[in-house]
């Protein structure tokens, strides 16, 4: 249980805010949290939106086919000690 959650809920232990209110609070904790993702994924889809797919997918291509091969030789080479242990099965 967060923070929050639990400050609200000794308020109401210590009989500084009623049940009610406590209800209401959580509810506008999380209607606050709720709006705080709409927020971020509208960002997202808005810095998203401003590239064209004709021109973001020729950068990913190239950011693919430079870094697979390389990513690959690197697995390979960092399990080569393994590989000479298991005999050569890699």
């Amino acid at each position: 249980m967060n923070t929050d959650r639990r400050a609200i809920l000794s308020l109401v232990a210590m009989g500084r805010i009623t049940a009610a209110e406590a209800e209401r609070l959580l509810a506008a904790w999380n209607d606050s949290r709720e709006t705080a993702w709409i927020l971020t994924l509208g960002l997202a889809f808005a810095f998203a939106a401003q590239f064209h797919l004709r021109e973001l997918l020729p950068i990913l291509m190239h950011l693919l086919n430079a870094q697979v091969p390389a990513l690959a030789q690197s697995v390979l080479d960092a399990l080569s000690p393994i590989t000479g242990l298991l005999g050569g099965l890699l």
